[in-house]
């Protein structure tokens, strides 16, 4: 596995450009998919029920890969949907992180598996190859009957489910995905499920012909850095040195490396507004803030607008650029995403697409504070933090 990003061009073409698309298609190593129809889907009250709704009218086939699963109100439904349709003879295939699920509960474990679905655990620990349980799946996929598919960055627990109206709800996203672009989701599960089980889901019934849904040019980017080397990282760097009006960062775990802190400030020496939306003091992860304190400094001294979204955590992961290029997915911007977990990242080349996207950063911008130096001033205590695990922001 290759650590680093790609040799990206240093000053690339406009994202609105044909040179663009064929760039960004060679760094993440995926196609472009034409006329597809791609829905926005803000919180869990929204996305749960239409994913249950797919699973429950999918007559053939579903698939299925999380990262997190946590026993509570909403896994129990899937896990029940799961059984269901088992049990009605769709062939039901199930990839849970086998750190990020612990707690999935080993009930919902053996109903599944007593019904039929075939279920595995993305490396659980060995203590003969420790070293193995470092990696992990950290993506997002649902799929049913390969028609209609499903990604991005949420979860399945009590905090996901609702609308991010109090501390206990959180913010997030998740996007309907139907045309040709859904065979690529496939592709982004059947990645694992070959390494696991040496075998490949093939055939109409996990990859049907796909006619034109909308209009819209997509792709969904793998990130498989033991397989690949990095190919997200390098998405976004290729897109900010690229950006030349404006870069709309709204991110859970900021904790960018150097060269994409170098393409931040390089874009805000182009006159690109740079605006930054990350979560505020609701934060499930607090050393990630700890950490990134210094970057968010060096980015508001650079003319950066940046802003924590108040009511509860944000854990969207979310990048426009020009108003025309959007980035969507489960990778993070740090470290362990682009060189470390498996992900998979939705890139769209549309100005309605990111309009939409602008409008839902918008709503959030409603409910957010905007960042001044003085707020960025931490206590001894995060201080310290923040410097033991610099030694470990690889890792983070």
């Amino acid at each position: 596995m290759a650590v680093g990003f790609q040799r990206v061009s240093k000053n690339p073409p406009p994202v609105r450009s044909a040179a663009f698309a064929t760039e960004l298609a060679q760094v993440a190593q995926t196609p472009w998919t034409e006329g597809n129809a791609i829905q926005t889907l803000e919180n869990g009250g929204n996305y749960y029920p239409a994913m249950l709704k797919a699973m429950r009218e999918a007559r053939k086939t579903i698939t299925f890969e999380s990262y997190v699963c946590v026993d509570s109100e909403p896994t129990r439904k899937f896990t029940q949907m799961f059984v269901d349709r088992a049990r009605d003879g769709v062939r039901v295939h199930v990839i849970l992180d086998a750190f990020g699920c612990s707690k999935y509960g080993e009930a919902n474990l053996q109903a599944m598996r007593e019904a039929g679905v075939e279920l595995h655990l993305y490396r659980p620990m060995n203590v003969l190859l420790p070293w193995r349980f470092i990696h992990r799946t950290h993506r997002r996929v649902l799929v049913a009957d390969g028609k209609v598919g499903y990604m991005g960055g949420a979860g399945w627990a009590y905090c996901w489910d609702s609308h991010a109206e109090n501390v206990h709800r959180w913010r997030d996203t998740q996007y309907e995905l139907r045309g040709p672009v859904v065979a690529q989701l496939q592709d982004n599960f059947n990645d694992n499920w070959e390494e696991m089980t040496r075998k490949r889901l093939a055939g109409p019934d996990y990859y049907p012909p796909l006619a034109a849904a909308g209009k819209l040019k997509a792709q969904m980017a793998l990130g498989s850095p033991e397989k690949l080397g990095d190919t997200l990282g390098s998405t976004y760097l290729l897109a900010f040195r690229a950006a030349q009006k404006s870069i709309v960062i709204a991110h859970a775990y900021f904790i960018p490396n150097a060269p994409l802190m170098e393409a931040l400030l390089d874009a805000r020496k182009r006159g690109v507004q740079v605006q930054i939306v990350i979560p505020g003091k609701h934060i499930d992860f607090p050393a990630s803030r700890s950490v990134n304190t210094r970057y968010l400094r060096t980015l508001l001294a650079a003319g950066a607008e940046l802003h924590e979204f108040q009511p509860t955590m944000t854990h969207g992961k979310l990048v426009i650029v020009d108003g025309h290029l959007s980035i969507a997915g489960s990778t993070n911007l740090d470290q362990r995403s682009f060189f470390i977990n498996d992900e998979n990242n939705l890139n769209v080349l549309d100005d309605g697409f990111s309009a939409r996207q602008r409008e839902m950063v918008g709503r959030d911008l409603r409910r957010s504070k905007r960042l001044e130096r003085k707020d960025l001033n931490l206590p001894l205590s995060r201080r310290l933090q923040g410097a033991f695990c610099r030694l470990f922001e690889y890792q983070m």
